[in-house]
């Protein structure tokens, strides 16, 4: 008696658990044995789907009493479908809640117990299906894929079956697949019929098929194009729209970031966000930007590889400042912004000139510091005013830049010019020039130059005596050597200019005339300059294309500097001035089955791919 009641009373607290207890969500557990398809070709380029699936429910399940089906595309109309499963008629068809594109039919009354098995019919026609095939003339192309069902509820394989009715008048032979063959194709009751089966299919997953046959019988296709297609191709493959606009948004901003230098990042995120949603609310424009952005790549990379690469800092200057004059060449040069390697020669040849530095060798370029010049302090301060006092004595001067190359050389004595790392002394000379050049107006002070420079070789032009020019051109070599076109100077038909310091290798004589006397060999044992077809001009164009390894870019990156055309640092600090504005004035913080989706692409030949997403409750 007491086991009874206890098992009373357990029966009794379970119950109360139960009813307790929140609803669970529902059990659905089914398979389809089969799933056939029937699509009807209509001359108006509509179809006519019908569908008859067979669920067979499990045994623990709940009753089936809601299928979602999918639709081709949002264009369906409600009051044309048909529906019924085993003879009983179903009407309460509404748009799905479920999937994307579909509707949901529910069963009522004739819902599929647990352990029963039901085939729901379902009829409906879908407007604008059949598209003109641009790969042939005279085709149509339609594409279609069968609805299927969430994997999560079904289990074991589907007999799955997809056949097109054809208008009549069209043979056989004359119709082609699209990607997947046919199994099927034969005349029925006067018309051509084309399928695919999948006796083992998968009705969880989707099967897309396709065919192009002739327009015999059809009163409407629908037009499209090549860009037609591949829209609709990248509308339905969100993925590779993805990888398509995340590749241009890429491109896009290296061509950005290129231009400005690096700058302008709120200026970019800005235009981003834009692209982003012009590209997602039109992927025609996507299509649009791909060319753009890898053109705007192109003409960026051109543009920097054919400029003159800047490399000055930002210059603290004054509008209307003033002139800064008292530069040396090489300083102009910089300035100027003039290329590297040419600074670089023009140094070293200004050190050869006041004979802190003796010529080596000239193929390539070795030169070795002056026995008086070489100063083994380890104090840079201590070593360069031994140097200025050497230079004092022999009646010339040091700049403060000079030092840093005489170290460079020094430190790497024998070892050919092209070779060494002159990096840090360059730096040091641009740091140098831009120091100088605070509270002075930028731009008059480069045009002030560039005059200079241009005097210096219009003097030059104008003279015709050669012992005038030569003397002239030993005062304003430096000068000239900066214009582009210095070799007009420098060499006439009758005459080579060589600077003082080369002429003790070349000849005895201080102007050569062309087909002079052979020139004395080199310290090197070489034959020199007057034996190069251009004399020295020649040779110090040949040599500056030698420099470019000495002197590293990304050694240069002064702070201030800008790679690129156009510096929006300022964007930048204003956009973070505004955000910092406004963290501070805010204080901080602050029971059914799964219908997949039938998905009907109605493209153009074999290269056209297409895919929908399916799912289900």
């Amino acid at each position: 008696m007491r086991h009874g009641r206890t098992l009373l009373l357990f029966v009794f607290l379970l119950t109360l658990l139960v009813a307790a207890a929140p609803v669970q969500a529902q059990n659905f557990s089914f398979a389809v044995p089969q799933l056939y398809m029937q699509v009807f070709v209509n001359p108006d380029a509509s179809v006519r789907i019908v569908y008859d699936i067979t669920f067979a429910n499990g045994f623990l399940a709940d009753p089936i009493d809601i299928v979602d089906i999918g639709t081709p595309h949002q264009g369906y109309n409600l009051s044309n479908f048909r529906a019924s499963i085993d003879d009983c008629s179903l009407t309460d068809i509404r748009k799905s809640e479920y999937i994307d594109v579909g509707v949901e039919i529910h069963l009522g009354r004739c819902a599929i117990p647990a352990g029963q098995t039901g085939t729901l019919h379902v009829e409906f026609t879908m407007p604008d299906m059949v598209y003109e095939d641009v790969t042939q003339d005279g085709y149509a192309s339609l594409q279609i894929t069968p609805t299927w069902f969430d994997p999560t509820v079904i289990n074991g394989p589907t007999d799955i079956w997809v056949v097109y009715h054809l208008l009549p008048g069209i043979e056989p032979d004359a119709v082609l697949y699209q990607d997947v063959p046919f199994t099927d194709k034969a005349l029925f009751e006067e018309h051509t019929i084309v399928g695919w089966r999948w006796p083992a299919g998968q009705a969880n997953q989707a099967y897309l098929v396709g065919a192009s046959f002739p327009t015999t019988g059809m009163t409407r296709v629908i037009e499209q194009s090549l860009l037609d297609l591949v829209v609709k191709w990248l509308e339905d493959n969100p993925g590779v729209a993805f990888g398509i606009g995340l590749a241009v948004i890429v491109l896009l901003g290296l061509a950005f970031f290129r231009y400005s230098g690096g700058t302008g990042i709120s200026v970019f995120a800005l235009l981003g966000c834009g692209a982003v949603w012009l590209m997602m609310n039109n992927p025609a424009l996507m299509l649009l930007l791909c060319p753009i952005s890898l053109v705007a790549v192109g003409l960026v990379e051109y543009r920097m590889a054919n400029r003159q690469e800047k490399y000055l800092p930002a210059i603290a200057q004054v509008e209307g400042g003033g002139i800064k004059r008292g530069l040396t060449a090489p300083e102009a040069a910089i300035l100027l912004e003039l290329p590297l390697n040419k600074v670089l020669l023009l140094v070293l040849f200004g050190l050869l000139d006041k004979g802190a530095l003796e010529l080596v060798d000239d193929d390539p370029l070795r030169v070795k510091v002056a026995r008086p010049y070489i100063v083994m302090q380890a104090d840079r301060a201590a070593r360069n005013e031994q140097r200025r006092k050497i230079a004092q004595q022999q009646g010339t001067v040091l700049r403060t830049y000079e030092h840093h190359f005489l170290d460079a050389l020094q430190e790497k004595e024998g070892l050919a010019v092209h070779r060494m790392d002159f990096s840090a002394a360059m730096k040091s000379l641009i740091s140098s020039v831009a120091g100088r050049m605070k509270g002075f107006d930028l731009s008059d002070t480069q045009d002030y130059y560039r005059k200079i420079i241009a005097r210096a070789m219009q003097q030059a032009q104008s003279m015709g005596n050669i012992p005038e020019l030569e003397e002239h051109l030993d005062k304003t070599w430096p000068w000239i050597f900066l214009d582009d076109e210095y070799d007009r100077s420098f060499r006439r038909r009758d005459y080579h200019y060589y600077p003082t310091w080369v002429r003790p290798y070349t000849t005895t004589q201080s102007a050569i005339p062309s087909g002079g006397s052979v020139s004395a060999p080199a310290p090197g044992g070489k034959t020199t300059f007057s034996n190069v077809a251009a004399g020295f001009a020649g040779w110090t164009e040949n040599t500056a294309g030698t420099l470019a390894s000495a002197i590293s870019p990304t050694a240069l990156q002064v702070k201030g500097a800008s790679g690129g055309f156009v510096n929006l640092s300022g964007a930048d600090k204003v956009t973070g001035d505004v955000f910092k504005a406004l963290m501070s004035g805010s204080g901080g913080s602050g029971g059914s089955s799964s219908g997949g989706s039938s998905c009907a692409c109605a493209c153009a030949g074999c290269a056209c791919a297409c895919a929908c997403a399916g799912g289900g409750r």
